[in-house]
Parts: C-alpha cells; structure tokens; sequence
C-alpha cells in the first residue's frame, strides 16, 4: 500500500502542475470505519484536502458506492471552486438550490466534464460505473491542461479477458486511465467497466491522479517539433522527462540558448526515451518527437545541413545509439551532418562543468557543508566520468564536493564513508543529471528509506536537498553550445562509441552445464539498479537469483506489465535485506532480451523491464 507520506507536498504539488491555485485544507477527522481500510492512507489525504467528505460524523463509508454528485464535487474542489459564470442557471430539478454540490454540478457542465442524465436531470445520488468515472476523470484532466481529450497510444485493454463488455464511447477513456495506472484492474484480474465505484476506489484513483499532474505546467516547454525547418538544422537530443518543470528549466534552456546562439539554424528536438514521450503525452496531450521522428521531419522538410548536438552527460550507450541510427539509417538522407560531443569529454569539459557546479552551491560553502552530487550511472564503461569528476573537483581544492551515482557505483553508500570521514554537520544534494526528474526528486529527495536525502539524515547530518538539473546553469549551457561550434563530421568523428548489448543482434542461446554462477544481468529500461546475480542451472532449468540495489519495487514476473496488472498471481515477492531486494526468477534462456514486469512500491503500478543474462560473464562458484 501507498504510504503518501508527504501530505502537504503533495497537494502543493498537485495544484501548482495542474495550474490550479490551492485548495483548503479540512480539519484533520478521524473516521471509525478507515483504520486498517487498504485505502486508509489515500482516504485520509483525500479528506484532509478536502475533496471529499464524510458520510456522517466519524463515518466515511468507503466501501458505500460514490454517487455522481460527490465526485464531480471532489473535482469541483481540487479546482479551487470556480465562481460560476454571471447568471449560469439550474437546469436540474432534481439538484436544489442550496444543494452542496449544485456549483460543482452547474461548472463541470459548463466545461463538459460531465452531463445531466437528460436536460432535466442530473442523477446526484446516483453510482458512478468504472467506465464513467474514466470518462469524468479524463475530461477533467484534459479540462485543466487546456485540451478537450487525452488519449493513451498505446492499447492497454486487450490485456484483459471482459475488454470487450466496455462500451464503445468509453473504450478510448479507459484504455487511458488503465494506462495512466488511475483505474486498476478489479478482483479477477478483469476491468469491470459497469461495476460501481466505491469511495475509497475514488480516493485512491485522485491520489494517483494528483501524483501524476504534480510536475508542472506543461505549457511552458516547447516541444519544438514544427515544419518550415529551413535548410539548416540543429537537433538536439535528450533522453528526456516528464517532470514539466524541470524539462522547461533545463532542456528547453538548453535548446532556448541554442537559438541565440544560432541564429541560422532551426533548433528542434528529439527524445531517446519513448516512456517518457508516452506519459507525457499520455498525461498533458504534448507531442514531442523521438530521434527517428525528428530525423525524417527533417528529411521531409528538405533540411540539408543536420547538426545533432546530443546533451547526454557521457559517450555511453545512447551516445552509441544516436551515432548508429545516424550513420546506419540516415547518413545518405543530408548534404551534410555533424555531431557535437557528451557534455564530459575533454579535460576542459570536466574543469567546466566542475566549475558550474561549484558555483551553483557556493551559498553552502561554509567549511561544515558537504555538497553531494548524484549522478545516474550506467553499466558501460562510460561510467568512469563520475570518478574523473570526483578527482577533478578533489585537485581543485574542492575537497567537500563529493560525486556518486544511483544506479551504480560510487553509490551512496560509498559517498556516505567519504562525507563521513570529514568533519561536517550538512550535506546538500544535488542531481549531477540535465533534467532533475524522477531520480532527482524520488531517489535523491524522497522519503523512502533507501533515498539519499534518507540515508544522510539516519546518518546524522542536517540534510538540503536542491531539485535542480545541471541543464539549468548558464555555464552548461554555453559549454553545449561550444560543443555545437566544435560539432565534427558524423564520418570523421574520433569520440569512441560504446555497443550497447541490448542493441545486438541476438546470438544463438548458450547453454551452461549444472552449477551455480555469478552473472551479469542487464536491465533495457532505466530505474531499475540491479546489484548482483546469482544464476542455478539444474536439469536444464535455469534460477536466477537476481538482487537490486534498492527496494523499490517489491515484486516481479516473467511477462508484461499489462499482463500482470490483470493478474498477477504467479508474481514473486522480493526479499530484502540490508536496503536491498532479492528476486528469485526463472530464466527462459541466456543472451536474449527476456519480459519480465516490477511492481512500483512508490507508484504502485507494474513497470516493464527486459532482463538480459550474459553467458560470457558466467562464473561458476
């Protein structure tokens, strides 16, 4: 179960991405029927924000059936309440005057969020169907970031076995709220779009819901995706974020400073990661293009000469992608191309950015302050930019400044003993990343356990905790712009590109004869540290015994994250141990991407993850 340990930030959160301006808090209540309710901790913040209210005094009901008029009044409030417009009448008669939730009924018609069951009627009382509320929560969401719909473009409900009984005008609602992980599948892994939605159904599903439009204001960022390109082109490319604000403060800084400084050139962008272009999608209707997409924009579009200035931090695996898409699939398609290096790759590049960095954080240079810098890390060998990083801030006189990773190593751990070894009484984090999105703000600044802002502050330290991306320091910025004047041809480029083995082609399985090895396991998708790998090879079956450096995700299967959001029965639950969780998997076969499907503690959402397992680093114990 969700903890949501951060009530008020939350909510503040919540109404700032949604663009909305506050909303009351109600007086803490306790209610007889919550405790130990599986949506206690979701009932409890829908209630101390005030979005919905008790059945009675110390009743909340949450197994009762909401009815339309609580919901659209819950909406109604998370809006702030809007005054209704001058001389807005009631249609209904069946919704009083005095009518607590008469406003809320009249405004939410007036945006089309939801419509009276006849030109008369309204139905207050009555039940809200799965479906329905799909549809309603969908309006509304569209509602407050300027669309009139939002649609998932990926088709999520053929996973499950009665996708057939949802009715045809709210198949395209639905698809988007069980894909937006708001609505989950009901007991037997089925969607049952006619059942009713229950109270605390609802609080869960507007939790999840404000969690997910907590990260800004999507119109602020440019997605810069546009025609008329021009024979001249700078494209630049990002991994990307879906947190709104950070993505305007740090790539669209980065590509904004491009413009100035080229003047000739059409800036335009790309995205490496296509989960993210989905969600945001998914979440704000903004289209932003991947690499491909931008790349034959650009062919479309007669642009001659391409310049492809990626913001990657190293010329680890996506640096390699980006040079082979280019020179596989597009060296032909322009008179020219050229292509600017990682952020770190000279020497003078490392003093640069070091530079940044500590200016950024001079306030805190006090001589009882370490500044802790969390990088993402990578199993490549590009990983090695985080210690050069660390050396030259050290031969700097830098010597509070310290460097790690949470996805490899040094890991925090490791940046804990250093900081440790000093005598300081405050530490401040920062993300050494473009963006600050999703590690900067859940695996640096959450309040789970295993978080670094956590570990600091069980270690004793006061902790500071600064959510911004290195994409928002002018001297980052200029640095890329540098490297665009810099940029070489793609065909004479000297930086090294690294293969990534989850772009191989696939080999002939190997076969290992019965024992028990130490091996490498590889994750495709991000977010997902895998610590260490134990493989059992008996009678032909293969076991792994598969460790991740955090516990944030508590259980795993073989399969997709649609199939196992529909029935997760076969999942296996993760042991932890010393911050670490432990998975026992079958494995298919080795040297072959392999489905596997982890559940979120956080997000409490299943994720999918492809697993490779390397035979050629197979030891056998």
């Amino acid at each position: 179960m969700k903890t949501w340990k951060k009530l008020t930030a939350l909510l503040l959160a919540a109404v700032m991405g949604m663009g909305l301006t506050g909303t009351a808090f109600a007086a803490e209540k306790e209610y007889a029927d919550v405790a130990g309710h599986w949506a206690e901790a979701e009932i409890r913040l829908v209630t101390e924000l005030g979005l919905v209210d008790g059945k009675s005094a110390g009743v909340f009901g949450p197994d009762e059936n909401m009815t339309r008029g609580d919901l659209v009044l819950a909406l109604y409030r998370l809006a702030k309440s809007p005054a209704l417009d001058a001389g807005m009448g009631n249609p209904f008669t069946d919704v009083a005057e005095d009518a607590g939730c008469r406003d809320a009924i009249l405004w939410a018609g007036s945006k089309g969020i939801v419509l009276g069951k006849s030109s008369v009627s309204f139905d207050p009382e009555g039940n809200v169907t799965r479906q329905e509320m799909a549809k309603i929560l969908n309006l509304f969401a569209a509602c407050s970031v300027g669309k009139k719909e939002l649609r998932s473009r990926i088709d999520v409900l053929s996973a499950y076995a009665d996708a057939g009984e949802v009715a045809g005008w709210a198949k395209d609602y639905m698809n988007w709220a069980v894909a937006s992980a708001f609505i989950t599948g009901a007991s037997g892994g089925k969607l049952d779009p006619d059942g009713s939605v229950t109270r605390a159904q609802t609080a869960a599903i507007l939790c999840r819901y404000m969690d997910d439009a907590s990260t800004g204001d999507a119109s602020k960022d440019k997605s810069r995706n546009g025609d008329s390109i021009g024979e001249n082109e700078l494209l630049v490319v990002s991994f990307g974020t879906s947190f709104n604000d950070s993505r305007a403060a740090t790539i669209g800084a980065i590509e904004s400073a491009m413009e100035k400084a080229f003047p000739d050139y059409s800036v335009r962008r790309g995205f490496t990661a296509n989960t993210i272009i989905e969600h945001i999608y998914r979440r704000d209707g903004q289209v932003i293009d991947d690499v491909e997409e931008a790349l034959d924009r650009a062919v479309k579009n007669g642009v001659k000469n391409l310049v492809v200035q990626p913001t990657h931090l190293m010329n680890g695996y996506e640096y390699g992608d980006l040079r082979e898409t280019l020179e596989k699939d597009y060296s032909d398609k322009f008179e020219s191309i050229r292509i600017g290096a990682p952020l770190l790759t000279s020497d003078g590049d490392y003093s640069a950015v070091a530079e940044a960095m500590v200016a950024a954080t001079a306030g805190f240079d006090d001589g009882r302050t370490a500044v802790c810098y969390m990088g993402h890390g990578t199993e490549a060998a590009a990983n090695g930019v985080y210690d050069r990083m660390q050396k030259h801030l050290t031969d700097a006189g830098h010597v509070n400044y310290f460097v790690g990773t949470v996805e490899a190593h040094p890991d925090v751990q490791d940046v804990l003993k250093l900081v440790q070894a000093g005598e300081y009484e405050r530490v401040v984090l920062r993300p050494m990343m473009i963006v600050a999105g999703d590690h900067a703000n859940n695996d640096m600044a959450g309040e789970d356990a295993d978080t670094w802002k956590s570990v600091f502050t069980a270690a004793g330290y006061e902790v500071v905790t600064e959510i911004k991306g290195l994409g928002e320091l002018e001297g980052i910025q200029r640095l890329l712009a540098d490297h665009v004047r810099d940029a070489e041809k793609l065909s004479e480029t000297k930086i090294e590109k690294e293969p990534n083995p989850g772009s191989a082609k696939p080999q002939e399985p190997a076969v290992l004869a019965d024992g028990v090895y130490t091996i490498t396991a590889s994750c495709k998708e991000p977010m997902f540290k895998i610590d260490s790998c134990e493989l059992t090879v008996k009678d032909g079956k293969m076991t792994a015994s598969l460790t991740l450096g955090s516990t944030s995700f508590d259980r795993m299967t073989a399969g997709s994250a649609a199939s196992a959001a529909v029935s997760a029965g076969s999942a296996v639950e993760g042991v932890e141990t010393d911050g670490k969780m432990t998975f026992t998997l079958d494995v298919e076969a080795l040297d072959k991407e392999l489905a596997y499907a982890a559940h979120s503690v956080r997000k409490d959402a299943w994720y999918d993850r492809t697993l490779s397992f390397d035979s050629a680093s197979a030891v056998a114990k």
